[in-house]
């Protein structure tokens, strides 16, 4: 009888549940305990630190609860309108019975709308326009204000409390404009039977955002900044996924491992997944730093593709820049030295990290005392450390 497949421990790419989180139990029950008192929480963390799984464990852990949880990515979305009516229909669903009390209720609370509902019965599915043909409704900040508002008239005719959770917020404010924000809070501080959840990996557009007494964002919910999970928790997890019947591990070998993932959470779980699976294809044996690095170097090497996608995209002077980020340690880069060393303006510096910062590649991190830059993905280096060596 052959043996029984293993089952990889760690996991990445994904959302997951709230039994799988890694040391943020406290963070998830702020996020539960704010939906379930009907307020406002600020959500606030850079990409791969878990934001987006914390959400999801929340929307898990009040599935059996009486509130109508409707959590949404507003990236995934074109436009405010389409989110506007991902909402609106996501609300009809989870606030009446079926799904034809569903579209009844969307044409009777959103009548200004003129909403255009059209139905998937055997998905169980509706989807929403909104205006007609020969006069559309703007796609436009208005328009999801409206559908909040709804929401919250809903949730009292249904006498049942709703929770928005807006995932990636800084997408809604970029894209609504310098009122965005007053145009929300206005909306939103008058809602009693609505929480509402506004996540970011925008991490100082957030804390700025939330932080100014002359901003409308000032003091509206409380904040929650997500930090690096402490690396005693990280021992813990890591070295009871690593320890099976044939695989032995190293406590070095986990040092070295958060070491090269940068404390980035799904950088440890994606990098101790390709270094597990090396362990069970060669049979066993133990886990060490050099086993690690070899399992980085298979990592990078099989994200050649993303990642020379992303290198050839760049500018010029944005690949120099990208490069003094990586061997500066992201520190005193516009300094006259460091200028000097990749042959750049300081004006010009500022500028190329604003682009990069505003593309996903880098961000801005506050220490005691210090500011630095550090790639959103550590593995980058690495694979450009790679490549440019000839291995």
């Amino acid at each position: 009888m052959p043996a029984p497949t293993l089952h990889n421990p760690f996991e990445f790419g994904g959302e997951l549940k709230a039994s799988s989180l890694v040391d943020r139990e406290q963070e998830l029950d702020q996020v539960v305990r704010t939906i379930e008192n009907g307020g406002k929480l600020f959500l606030i963390g850079p990409r791969r630190y878990g934001k987006t799984s914390i959400l999801a464990a929340a929307e898990e852990k009040l599935a059996g609860s009486k509130v109508a949880v409707l959590r949404f990515d507003a990236e995934v979305y074109e436009s405010l309108g389409h989110l506007a009516a991902a909402l609106l229909a996501g609300a009809a669903k989870k606030l009446t019975p079926n799904i034809e009390k569903a579209g009844e209720a969307i044409k009777r609370f959103a009548a200004k709308l003129k909403p255009q509902v059209d139905y998937d019965l055997a998905d169980q599915t509706l989807s929403i326009t909104f205006g007609t043909s020969a006069k559309p409704i703007p796609q436009t900040l208005p328009l999801l204000t409206d559908v909040l508002n709804i929401i919250d008239r809903m949730a009292v005719a249904a006498n049942q409390p709703a929770a928005v959770i807006l995932d990636e917020f800084q997408q809604i404010i970029e894209e609504g404009g310098a009122t965005a924000e007053r145009q929300i809070r206005g909306t939103v501080q008058r809602h009693h039977h609505t929480a509402y959840v506004f996540a970011g990996s925008k991490t100082r557009m957030l804390a700025d955002m939330t932080n100014d007494p002359a901003r409308a964002f000032w003091k509206l919910g409380a904040r929650l900044f997500l930090g690096p999970i402490p690396r005693a928790a990280w021992r813990a997890f890591l070295s009871h996924g690593f320890t099976r019947p044939a695989f032995k591990v190293q406590a070095a070998a986990l040092e070295h491992l958060m070491d090269v993932a940068e404390d980035v959470p799904f950088n440890i779980q994606q990098l101790a997944n390709v270094s597990w699976e090396q362990l069970r294809a060669s049979g066993g044996g133990t886990l060490t730093a050099a086993r690690v690095d070899d399992a980085l170097v298979r990592l990078v090497t099989r994200e050649n593709s993303s990642y020379t996608q992303i290198w050839n995209s760049l500018a010029r002077q944005q690949k120099i820049a990208l490069k003094a980020v990586i061997d500066e340690g992201g520190k005193d880069l516009r300094s006259a030295e460091v200028l000097a060393r990749y042959g750049l303006a300081a004006s010009s510096m500022h500028k190329i990290l604003k682009a990069l910062d505003s593309r996903g590649l880098i961000r801005e991190e506050e220490g005691l005392g210090s500011m630095r830059y550090r790639l959103e993905d550590p593995f980058l280096a690495r694979w450009l450390r790679l490549v440019q060596s000839g291995s």
